[in-house]
């Protein structure tokens, strides 16, 4: 399933914690790369990003409203 930009998302693992995105963190889709690739910002309850990565299809799924929390 691709997951559309824009998204919100959470994080299943815990891999990129020491870039300050941890495990659940919610994070939002900016960019769609082939083979299932997605660049997420993840950012602090005061809008300031603390992490942007490219995780793959298998490491995040697409966040039900009111789901998850901040990095």
């Amino acid at each position: 399933m691709t997951i559309k930009n824009y998204s919100r998302v959470r994080l299943l693992v815990d891999t990129y914690s020491q870039e300050g995105a941890k495990i659940d963190s919610i994070g939002y889709v900016i960019e769609v790369y082939p083979d299932e690739k997605y660049e997420v910002e993840f950012s602090d309850e005061h809008g300031i990003t603390i992490a942007q990565i490219v995780v793959g299809s298998d490491e995040i799924i697409v966040a039900e409203k009111g789901d998850g929390k901040l990095a």
